[in-house]
């Protein structure tokens, strides 16, 4: 069997959306004759929440082996405490490049040796963000002839925080540079939607659209497997839920504000529609500038972080699931990992999103979802009332589209991903014996 050096920083203990896609690939790469060498952050010492139930979805036989990092968001925490975000800035665009996990490199590249002299690895596939661990490409390529592959879960140095908080313009140079330089050393490139292939292209035309092969975020079967009971609570209520954070432009002032209206205009009655949201969730943010409304206090409920194994009941128990992009540049370019578990669900799905983006044109196939454009409240009530009205009258249906939403099943998915492997492995041989045969030829 093969060996990649699978280099993540996102990998359980730690939870969250960006978790997943890495479990998930190492869970199923030796159904594909490759071996997962994991190499990702010591758990402890990273500001993240942690989410020990997935450790149940990492393989008794997999090697995990961690580095020692320095995490500077305990750092920024202060900061932001003392109401100092211009000190992060400054931080994050003169001391911390690309990103702040910049001071985990010396620590990483000491174990990324260790590892490739112990396993014989065949390939490394490095993940990200965070896009420090990017720079590895470079390092490595220098180092050792071995194929590397990277892989972009979001947007670089187009990406949503970059746009939401222009860095300086020397910053803005430096970064793009970076990338185009790892994009072109890597020699593969894989993205989680073709939006992210997209602006990669535009930013960088130089590159070959060959060089890129998108392989999306997906669910897996075997989660949706049991059959959970209707649920005990709210059975005369509307359940609206929504699972994961809202940080950034996903501050949805403009759901309540609609909210708000409808129920004052007697459209929806607020006793028979709960909304409830799970994750880290800060009230202070999630509800900005409608603080303490009784009609939002009577019908929206915040919950704690939702652990992975317990996410599948309770999208099966809700009546429709909310996914929520914020509007602005690129949004277009976003769709998150939920999506995909959302449409597994077979669950109508409220989707108040950018109508012309990529989060769009995956659900439009789906048979589930009822878009609203995020920048339009008149939609996004109307799509609301629809709902409303649907479920009042017991015609609240849809239609899955299953052949098309299996196509995200993450055995699927992970297959693709080795043949990307498979196929890269041998092009790099092939290209180190012809390039070992012309140099042999010169001596002689």
């Amino acid at each position: 069997m093969k060996k990649v050096l699978y280099i993540v920083f996102y990998y359980p203990p730690i939870g969250g959306s960006g978790v997943h896609r890495g479990v998930k690939f190492t869970r199923y790469l030796p159904e594909f004759n490759w071996d997962s060498v994991v190499l990702t952050p010591d758990p402890k010492l990273i500001k993240q929440p942690k989410d020990y139930s997935l450790l149940n979805e990492v393989s008794p036989e997999q090697k995990i082996h961690h580095f020692f990092t320095l995490d500077a968001r305990w750092l920024f925490k202060i900061f932001w405490g003392l109401k100092l975000p211009q000190v992060v800035n400054w931080l994050n665009y003169h001391i911390f490049k690309p990103d702040a996990d910049i001071l985990a490199l010396p620590f990483l590249r000491y174990k990324i040796s260790q590892l490739i002299k112990k396993y014989k690895i065949d390939l490394i596939f490095i993940s990200g963000p965070p896009f420090s661990l990017m720079l590895n490409v470079l390092w490595l390529k220098k180092k050792y002839p071995l194929p590397v592959i990277v892989d972009f879960r979001d947007d670089w140095s187009m990406g949503q925080s970059r746009l939401d908080n222009p860095p300086p313009e020397s910053f803005r140079k430096y970064e793009v540079n970076l990338e185009h330089e790892v994009l072109s050393k890597a020699d593969k490139v894989i993205v989680a939607n073709k939006a992210i292939k997209n602006n990669f292209l535009s930013l960088h035309p130089d590159l070959s659209a060959e060089h890129f092969v998108v392989i999306t975020n997906g669910y897996d079967e075997k989660d949706f497997q049991k059959v959970f009971p209707p649920r005990e609570t709210e059975k005369d209520k509307l359940q609206i839920v929504y699972i994961g954070s809202l940080y950034g432009r996903r501050q949805p002032g403009i759901v309540w504000q609609v909210l708000i209206d409808l129920v004052e205009q007697r459209k929806i009655n607020p006793d028979k529609i709960s909304i409830h949201l799970y994750g880290p969730n800060y009230r202070s943010f999630v509800f900005n500038g409608f603080e303490n409304n009784k009609i939002l206090e009577k019908m929206v409920n915040l919950h704690p972080y939702l652990p992975h194994s317990q996410v599948p009941q309770v999208m099966s128990q809700a009546d429709v699931l909310w996914l929520f992009i914020g509007s602005g540049p690129k949004s277009d370019a976003i769709s998150t990992g939920k999506i995909f578990e959302y449409m597994r669900s077979g669950k109508p799905i409220w989707a108040v999103i950018n109508p012309q983006g990529i989060a769009a044109d995956i659900l439009k196939s789906s048979g589930l979802a009822f878009i609203a454009d995020n920048e339009n409240p008149d939609e996004i009530a109307s799509s609301l009332v629809n709902l409303y009205k649907n479920w009042q009258e017991g015609k609240l249906t849809v239609q899955p589209n299953w052949d098309y939403i299996h196509s995200f099943e993450r055995r699927r998915l992970t297959k693709k991903l080795a043949e990307v492997f498979e196929q890269t492995l041998t092009n790099v041989n092939n290209n180190n014996f012809y390039t070992s045969h012309q140099s042999l030829n010169r001596q002689s």
